[in-house]
């Protein structure tokens, strides 16, 4: 029973060193869809969407005066082959998901546009980096 226990720590332990993630963690389960359902052009003002996602990653200004507001959240996951023993050297790698939204608002803070993409890709390491 004692070697089940130590099998299920490593496991646990080989999930969590597995993965990260950095910027807006309310943009982490958010989709499109979600995004839509939060936001109308016109209506929704700046404090309303600092509720929503917290305060923007940055923050950027028009010529005219307007306001563009950034928010990022990138996560990376250790593929499972990072960590097989004299494999990880040849062929690691993570598997990183990127999202993004950008707002756009006027003078009178009233949100007029808005984006957001997820962008899935990988970053190989190790001595053979070609993709597998």
């Amino acid at each position: 029973m004692r070697i089940v226990h130590v099998i299920l720590a490593l496991g646990l332990g080989l999930v969590v060193a597995g993965c990260a993630s950095v910027g807006n963690e309310s943009l982490r389960h958010l989709t499109r869809e979600g995004l839509e359902s939060q936001l109308e052009n016109g209506k929704t003002t700046k404090e309303d969407v600092r509720v929503a996602l917290g305060d923007p990653n940055t923050t950027d200004f028009t010529d005219s005066g307007n306001e563009i507001w950034k928010y990022r959240h990138v996560r990376t996951q250790a593929k499972v082959e990072n960590f097989i023993p004299v494999v990880d050297l040849l062929a690691s790698g993570q598997d990183v998901t990127t999202k993004e939204v950008a707002l756009f608002f006027d003078q009178d803070g009233l949100l007029r546009n808005y984006s957001m993409i997820e962008v899935e890709d990988e970053v190989r390491t190790g001595l053979i980096t070609a993709n597998m």
